[in-house]
């Protein structure tokens, strides 16, 4: 697999949502605009509550962007594990009525196999525990076997801030040590 710098892979994501169609926008300030629920931007999403909510019309139905995140909800656990840092920049593609899991998930499929170059035969896709419509989806449709599909509760495949917003589901490729331990494990027994 081709080696990829930050910068690349931002702009390699950006591009390949734009080309289905998503508007590219900047990353919005990190502190909130007219958004008293919240001190700083904590996720990708949070500038986009106002076409969430439908309080604003979206400028398009699909939308991508690297917004610039601060994370404080779990700070006590940065500098402890890999995925924990206070400052990072949060890639997203978001759909206001637009498309849902049934683009979503082949989309992912695509940018991580097919422009990233990544190898399917070691990609274990995770879903929420409850959502069989994406488990599904990616078994019958993306013909991943169920055994490499993974079912995570809130705490490993679910991220809220503490402040009441949408919830916006995500689709995600849990990849940390633990995971991919487990992972490893189970393709060996």
């Amino acid at each position: 697999m081709k080696k990829y710098s930050v910068n690349e892979l931002r702009q390699m994501y950006l591009r390949f949502f734009e080309s289905k169609g998503h508007l590219r926008m900047n990353s919005f300030s990190l502190v909130p605009h007219n958004d008293n629920s919240l001190l700083i931007i904590n996720s990708g999403m949070a500038p986009l509550k106002p076409y969430f909510t439908g309080q604003e019309i979206p400028p398009r139905r699909r939308v991508t962007t690297c917004q610039k995140c601060i994370r404080t909800g779990d700070i006590e656990n940065v500098g402890k594990t890999a995925r924990h840092g206070t400052f990072f920049e949060m890639l997203g593609n978001f759909s206001f009525g637009d498309y849902f899991k049934d683009e979503a998930i082949p989309w992912a499929w695509e940018f991580l196999t097919e422009v990233v170059g990544l190898d399917p035969n070691r990609l274990y896709p995770s879903v929420y525990v409850d959502d069989q419509a994406a488990f599904d989806l990616w078994h019958d449709k993306m013909g991943i076997a169920e055994n490499r599909i993974f079912k995570f509760g809130k705490e490993d495949n679910f991220w809220e801030s503490m402040v009441l917003a949408p919830v916006v589901l995500v689709q995600r490729f849990i990849m940390t040590a633990e995971k991919n331990m487990a992972v490893e494990n189970l393709a060996v027994q």
